[in-house]
């Protein structure tokens, strides 16, 4: 599996779509999201360790293509990444009402791995709450926490879970494609968090449900993210949840 090539395939997807101008970029000072406006607004979460100051991170110009935008998600730079992440999120086309769930990626992991083996890689607010509804859980962090696992250990433990939730920020860290190596082909790959993308090629990579988010209000959005608000404080938005258990 060749994370290049994943990534490829997420661009890939815009090729039957019209391009369009980039409106403006948004990140807050020491801030946890980004968002691009294009034709849509799309946000992602930055793939650091640790928030930065707005004068460290390389937000481009508005006014240019957000088709051309979209390619720094091939950048090796996690910054550049994560902004060509929210920009191709800003030009996914919704998928149908019918086929999303309008629930949020803790409850969608309790649904399949209650009373289970399951492994999440990144610390996640909800992980405190939920950890007690499993058989074993394990949280795989860069930076690890009290609890947490080294993300070093993967290799250790990925084969032996029944359900894993992976961070869409290993979309634009370079590393999904080594966690999907890991894991058993029968376990249920959930993708979850801001950078989400809701775009069909995932899951023909065996990821089978994406657990992301819709933004409804751009201007709350906004404000929210100059505030430097996390995910969980965010608004304007509704989390989704679509779903592909057949690979296709």
């Amino acid at each position: 599996m060749n994370q290049h090539q994943l990534l490829m395939d997420l661009v890939r997807e815009l090729d039957s779509h019209p391009d369009c101008r980039v409106h403006e970029i948004i990140a807050g000072d020491f801030g946890h999201l980004v968002a691009v406006e294009t034709a849509r607004m799309g946000i992602a979460s930055w793939a650091l360790h640790r928030p930065v100051p707005a004068h460290e991170l390389p937000l481009p110009p508005a006014g240019g293509s957000a088709k051309q935008l979209v390619q720094n998600l091939l950048s090796e730079d996690p910054r550049e990444a994560t902004i060509g992440l929210a920009c191709l999120n800003s030009m996914l086309p919704v998928p149908p009402a019918r086929e999303l769930q309008n629930i949020k990626a803790q409850n969608l992991l309790l649904r399949y791995g209650r009373g289970k083996k399951v492994a999440v890689i990144g610390h996640f607010p909800f992980v405190a709450t939920i950890r007690h509804q499993f058989k074993q859980f394990w949280v795989l962090e860069r930076s690890p926490r009290a609890g947490d696992r080294r993300a070093e250990e993967a290799p250790q433990i990925l084969p032996a879970a029944d359900a894993v939730a992976i961070s869409a920020t290993t979309l634009a860290n370079g590393t999904l494609a080594e966690i999907l190596a890991l894991c058993p082909k029968s376990a249920v790959k959930i993708m979850l968090g801001p950078s989400t993308p809701l775009a069909a090629s995932l899951f023909s990579y065996g990821i089978q449900a994406l657990a992301g988010s819709i933004v409804e209000d751009r201007e709350l959005v906004k404000q929210s993210i100059l505030a430097g608000l996390p995910f969980k404080q965010l608004h304007g938005i509704r989390y989704v949840v679509w779903e592909n258990f057949g690979g296709d």
